[in-house]
């Protein structure tokens, strides 16, 4: 059970907001939100990796200090989400000859460190989740092995390689603020967390997070995880083709984006197409005339006004690329008949209107936007797809902290936003060698 006033914070660092959440766990087992606070990036963050380090600082302050202030609190160290170029990601095996026969949080430690060392790389970090352990006693697979009497425990373990690179810049961002770094987690593995439900676990989905740089893909079948990756593309490319297209600013191209969305016409259309029934089309059937689009934020010498399939083209085409390439995915390796629960669109992109139509029809799976599930009193702003990966953050510092205080993990703090862990570490730094 987590103490009275526990405190839990998260970050994640997007390509074009960064957002911090606070929350406490009850001794009743509740999460409440306690404070939040977002703050526009503008450009210093990319794909995960900082690109201008003073002003991520000043990025992530701002919503530090938002989400502080609402919490009328303050906290010392942060679960933080990452991720980042060139990432690759492996499934590495661990296991512990039980002696006495009993297993014990020892036997899960040594099964971690040989399944680490086997996917260790000299320049990177390989990054596991708790969320994503597997484990089997003597062949047979159990959700929770601690206690149980076996003679061999194995570890499946899903580990993400990182460059230090970006996990050195994240925690310069933070340390400027006096905060500690609790633990790290993938971006893809945090959306699906997020937004994902114990039966969409085990009968499988997939869980795309469509952020502005990347997009973040998690398949889970079996109640496993099966892959997670980056892509170095994402929702953000629509807005950047707007703006390219029409002349406009990113802020108006993005407003564009999401105040039109997907054209619902040129979906039906796709549907006919792929269906074989475009010959069904009343030949001669006028074609109604595109309204004008206004628009206010252009380049010196470009027009006012667009027609609207103007913009339609462009949304369409480019968001219909993302869809193929997800799909691809998925079909290359042949998750697409193992998704019972199909796709879940979340991150900034799953806001734009009829996306999720859009790769419904190019997957021929039921789709649907992912929001934050597993939170009680869920604040009306939060309940957005945007917000689900950090939240995804927050239900991963869940599953750590119980898998510390049940003994599953050994060595860790039990309460890292305690002031007495915050000194501890603090003594740690400047006296001890």
């Amino acid at each position: 059970m987590a103490k009275k006033g526990e405190l839990i914070a998260a970050v994640d660092f997007g390509t074009r907001v960064v957002r911090v959440v606070i929350t406490r766990r009850t001794p009743d087992g509740q999460t409440r939100i306690l404070g939040y606070g977002a703050a526009p990036t503008r450009g210093c963050i990319h794909f995960g990796a900082v690109q201008d380090l003073n002003a991520a600082i000043q990025a992530f302050r701002k919503a530090y200090q938002a989400a502080t202030k609402m919490a009328g609190t303050s906290i010392y160290s942060v679960y933080c989400g990452i991720q980042g170029p060139n990432v690759e990601s492996c499934v590495s095996e661990g296991k512990a000859t039980v002696e006495n026969k009993k297993i014990k949080a020892e036997h899960l430690e040594m099964a971690r460190e040989n399944a680490t060392t086997a996917a260790t790389d000299m320049d990177v970090r390989p990054l596991s989740s708790i969320m994503s352990e597997e484990w089997t006693v003597d062949g047979v697979r159990v959700a929770d092995p601690i206690g149980m009497h076996g003679s061999l425990l194995k570890g499946r373990f899903f580990f993400t390689q990182l460059p230090k690179f970006v996990e050195n810049n994240l925690c310069a961002c933070l340390e400027s603020q006096g905060l500690a770094i609790e633990e790290f987690v993938f971006m893809p593995l945090a959306a699906a967390s997020g937004c994902l439900t114990c039966e969409d676990i085990q009968l499988g989905a997939a869980v795309v997070d469509l952020g502005a740089a990347a997009v973040g893909i998690a398949v889970y079948a079996n109640n496993g995880i099966s892959a997670a990756t980056a892509n170095k593309w994402g929702s953000g490319f629509i807005s950047n083709d707007v703006a390219a297209g029409l002349k406009v600013t990113f802020e108006e191209a993005t407003e564009l984006v999401l105040e039109y969305g997907i054209n619902q016409r040129r979906i039906q259309a796709l549907t006919q197409q792929q269906h074989g029934r475009e010959e069904n089309a009343k030949e001669g059937a006028a074609v109604p005339k595109s309204p004008e689009i206004k628009l206010t934020r252009t380049v010196t010498g470009a027009p006012s006004t667009v027609p609207r399939s103007e913009l339609d083209d462009i949304v369409f085409e480019r968001s219909a690329e993302i869809a193929d390439r997800v799909c691809g995915f998925l079909k290359k390796n042949h998750f697409l008949d193992r998704l019972a629960r199909g796709i879940v669109l979340t991150g900034g992109g799953a806001a734009i209107h009829n996306q999720d139509a859009l790769f419904a029809v190019k997957s021929d799976l039921p789709v649907r936007v992912g929001v934050p599930v597993g939170f009680d009193d869920l604040p009306e702003s939060l309940d957005l797809p945007d917000w689900a990966p950090v939240m995804g953050i927050v239900k991963y510092a869940l599953a750590h902290r119980n898998a510390i205080e049940t003994g599953r993990l050994l060595g860790h703090n039990t309460n890292g936003n305690s002031l007495f862990a915050y000194l501890t570490r603090l003594c740690g730094k400047y006296f001890i060698e």
